[in-house]
């Protein structure tokens, strides 16, 4: 059992996928949850690192708001994180725990003037180059939810000498079901900020998108 007493918001997004993701199109990646539903992969993933950023800003350890950026195509709006003054104690675990290290590692690489980092970047920063960047995403979610002993995995099935394993929920998940009320009243505050809300989805799904590299199959 892990030291972490706390339930993350993405471990909620997880354990409820259908509430926040849909159905998966014939085209779209799929992802199992622990009941065996099966959801569109990429956007349970991208509310999963929302839902990461919004415990964050609950708990006050991170503050978020816009800038004024430079592009390629001129100035736009940003979404950066700002680390508050006196964050109290926290209690973190799983992606959210992987996020605000990030953040920490890129605010420290620059100047001590410059305490503000893109979202963008903290995500593009947490990943690797892979073909599927919104899998890693959920592993990191489901890698604490196997740690923490709220999911365990099972035998799905067996050919020949290869065997396959899915999650399925270990114990009561009612401490997570209540997160979900929280992480919704959470986002709505976020929603009421207007642009914000749409730039820091916006900038989610890009840099998760960045780490993509196409199997070329060679």
């Amino acid at each position: 059992m892990s030291q972490y007493k706390s339930s993350m918001f993405s471990d909620a997004v997880y354990l409820f996928g259908t509430t926040f993701s849909s159905a998966p199109s014939r085209f779209d990646n799929k992802e199992e949850l622990p009941d065996g539903t099966k959801v569109e992969q990429r956007k349970l993933a991208v509310q999963a690192v929302l839902a990461a950023f919004a415990y964050l800003y609950n708990k006050k350890l991170i503050d978020i708001v816009l800038v004024e950026g430079k592009s390629l195509f001129g100035e736009k709006m940003t979404a950066i994180v700002k680390k508050l003054q006196s964050p109290p104690p926290y209690d973190t675990s799983g992606l959210e725990a992987a996020i605000f290290a990030q953040y920490l590692t890129l605010r420290q690489r620059r100047s001590t003037l410059q305490d503000n980092v893109g979202i963008y970047d903290i995500i593009r920063g947490l990943l690797r180059n892979v073909s599927n960047p919104w899998g890693d995403v959920l592993q990191i979610v489901k890698e604490n939810l196997l740690y923490r002993g709220i999911l365990k995995q099972v035998e799905k099935r067996k050919v020949l000498f290869i065997t396959t394993h899915k999650n399925v929920v270990n114990e009561d998940i009612s401490k997570e079901e209540k997160q979900v009320t929280e992480l919704k009243k959470t986002l709505e505050e976020l929603q009421s900020k207007g642009e914000l809300y749409i730039i820091i989805l916006s900038e989610i799904a890009s840099g998760i998108s960045s780490r993509q590299v196409k199997d070329t199959g060679g």
